[in-house]
């Protein structure tokens, strides 16, 4: 692979504002569109998107690893060519699933991009990336559930803020690596009370809620992370949080 270029990148832009989780969606705007992304930049949101790799090596920006969900077809991604996903053109704004070259040609820099590695094939994903975004000029962190793709970022890009994805205490419990060395984490919001994760959140990085879906669930996120991922309504993009969480020792 080509050397990657190091640059510092700030990341207290991802506390500053709520991110639309696959963008502002709904009502007629599909996840994870042009159209999605460019509604949460005129509302003044971060945005998260996900990212795999195909089969002839190009990234796109889409969740499923198939495309059972959005197009009825029980088709895995990493199986199709770009032309042959091409074909496939997104409900309700009909665009065509974007690559994250168009995706980030697209936000410009004009917000935050919380990046999520998806898709089998991790290292070879993180390695792409990397290339695209080497001469970006916007915000953007990565996070995954595999740290083998956050191992890659922080042994390659180490200046690149990286996020672990956590659903309970043993994926939390990751953060306690050496080799990744997170600079925050994405936690599942139905399980932020959980008596282990408040525990070791004394200890951890800033947090980040996810999947927030309404404002009683915000609510409680913001009790104990610093900032949302959100979909399903809109939150006060200048809303903040307040952190009050008693900090008991680990025994």
């Amino acid at each position: 692979m080509a050397k990657i270029k190091p640059q510092v990148i700030d990341h207290s832009w991802l506390f500053d504002k709520p991110i639309a989780h696959r963008g502002l969606h709904g009502g007629g705007i599909i996840e994870n569109s042009l159209t999605a992304y460019e509604a949460a930049i005129q509302k003044g949101f971060n945005i998260e998107i996900d990212v795999h790799i195909l089969a002839d090596d190009e990234l796109v920006v889409f969740h499923d690893n198939t495309l059972e969900r959005i197009f009825g077809e029980s088709i895995e991604l990493q199986d199709l060519t770009y032309d042959e996903l091409s074909r496939f053109t997104l409900p309700f704004v009909n665009e065509r699933i974007p690559t994250f070259k168009e995706v980030l040609d697209y936000v410009n820099g004009r917000t935050g991009l919380l990046i999520e590695i998806k898709t089998y094939v991790r290292t070879r994903v993180a390695e792409r990336m990397a290339e695209l975004l080497e001469n970006y000029h916007g915000n953007y962190a990565i996070q995954s559930f595999s740290p083998t793709a956050l191992s890659w970022y922080r042994k390659h890009v180490p200046t690149c803020p990286i996020g672990i994805l956590a659903s309970d205490v043993v994926s939390f419990a990751l953060y306690w690596s050496k080799r990744i060395r997170p600079d925050f984490i994405s936690y599942m919001v139905s399980n932020l009370n959980d008596r282990r994760s408040i525990i070791l959140r004394g200890k951890t990085p800033k947090v980040l809620a996810w999947t927030v879906t309404n404002p009683i669930l915000e609510k409680k996120a913001r009790t104990y992370a610093e900032n949302i991922i959100f979909e399903g309504y809109l939150p006060d993009p200048n809303a903040k949080s307040v952190i009050n969480i008693k900090r008991t020792r680990v025994i």
